[in-house]
């Protein structure tokens, strides 16, 4: 991509605010990592995960420029999702055979994902339009 040196700086910038939200979010959230002996539900994760997909669905659905798409959707959206530690979560449930659990976390990232996105994108129209 040839962006100049700001917009650069600006995803950086965007990407570890959400990074730090999502740490933020996951830290204080009780039950929120499945770590052994005994894994427990991926709250934060899970909660990160739907919040970043509203956000990205959001400035989808707002008039905005290519630049501050990225700025907010690769920048903001990616440093709050993480796919990653959904799998690690994921297999650290199925694992300690907590396998309805581990397909659970799943399916409602999934859901609850693709919901928040949908109504992101609905008030990102009403917003844009006012």
């Amino acid at each position: 991509m040839n962006a100049p040196g700001w917009v650069w700086l600006a995803v950086l910038a965007a990407g570890s605010a959400g990074s730090v939200l999502r740490y933020a979010v996951v830290s204080l959230t009780p039950s929120d990592r499945a770590h052994p002996p005994s894994p427990s539900w991926p709250t934060g994760v899970l909660l990160a995960n739907t919040v970043a997909s509203f956000v990205v669905g959001l400035v989808a659905g707002m008039p905005a420029s290519s630049t501050g798409r990225l700025i907010l959707t690769v920048g903001l959206g990616g440093g709050l999702s993480t796919l990653s530690t959904l799998a690690v979560d994921t297999v650290a449930l199925w694992h300690h055979g907590r396998r309805g659990a581990a397909l659970a976390n799943v399916a409602l990232t999934v859901v609850l994902g693709l919901a928040a996105a949908v109504l992101g994108a609905r008030l990102g129209r009403v917003v844009g339009v006012a």
